[in-house]
């Protein structure tokens, strides 16, 4: 870009030199003007480029009514750290529920997503920044948390704490019942994750929800056990716009997280 600027700022010398020196002298504001432009232009290149300035906008699921949400488990984190690192990038988080995931990002509203979705859009490119396993929630002291693997079988002979039939969570739950072939009725039917979490630490029962839920919510008593026979994950993606770039403000943050966070063991 330097060599640029200074190729441009020398033509410009030429040209004004051979005009007559009115005419000269009557358009040398405006190419000062114009070249002070491009210089103004060089360095803000060179200051998005250098991540010394810039802006990351996106878009994350806020609520646990029907995931856990990423934004309360890992972003407020890397995002503190992303600040430390780069004071002068203006950051902007979207609350998005995960219907909206896509369509915020198709729009150009924010130039990413962090969530899961079940179907990908046209247009849309899904990249997996986490893997997280289906897990059976119980207290420490149930017989159920000394087992050294769990199965579904072992975990629905207790009382099942299940969210709502229209959480993302729950039809991932039910299609694995009846892959197996087993019927089991939710014994206490929540909206939100954190209110399974109390009523399992009440000696409820069990709740089968993503581990991740207790890492952002932590219960002293209650203890995440993986599900096995089958096991059962679900990516969080990175939602972005096909052939679209990310800015190296978000090439940061997304460096950042993997380093954090890890690389899912098949990227």
């Amino acid at each position: 870009m330097r060599h640029a600027h200074d190729s441009s700022a020398s033509c410009v010398n030429r040209c004004v030199s051979a005009l007559p020196i009115a005419t000269a002298h009557e358009i040398l504001p405006t190419v000062e003007r114009m070249l002070r432009d491009l210089e103004s232009i060089r360095s803000s290149v060179k200051e998005l480029a250098g991540r010394e300035r810039g802006r990351l906008r996106f878009a994350a699921t806020p609520s646990i009514a029907a995931t856990p949400s990423i934004a309360a488990a890992i972003v407020p984190k890397l995002l503190a750290e992303y600040r430390a690192l780069y004071p002068n990038i203006e950051v902007s988080v979207d609350d998005a529920a995960p219907d909206r995931l896509t369509a915020s990002t198709l729009t150009g509203d924010v130039e990413f997503g962090i969530g899961t979705i079940s179907e990908r859009p046209d247009g849309i490119t899904l990249q997996c920044l986490a893997r997280d396993n289906l897990c059976a929630i119980c207290r420490k002291d149930s017989a159920l948390a000394k087992k050294r693997r769990v199965s579904w079988k072992d975990a629905l002979q207790y009382p099942w704490i299940g969210i709502k039939s229209t959480s993302g969570i729950r039809k991932l739950i039910d299609e694995t019942l009846f892959t197996l072939g087993m019927r089991k009725a939710v014994e206490y039917e929540v909206s939100y994750m954190t209110t399974g979490l109390s009523m399992v630490q009440a000696g409820l029962g069990i709740a089968i929800f993503p581990g991740i839920l207790l890492g952002s919510f932590p219960h002293r008593d209650l203890v995440a056990r993986r599900l096995e026979a089958p096991l059962v994950t679900r990516d969080v993606n990175l939602i972005r716009r096909a052939e679209h770039s990310l800015s190296p403000a978000a090439e940061s943050f997304i460096e950042l997280w993997y380093k954090r966070v890890g690389k899912p063991a098949d990227l």
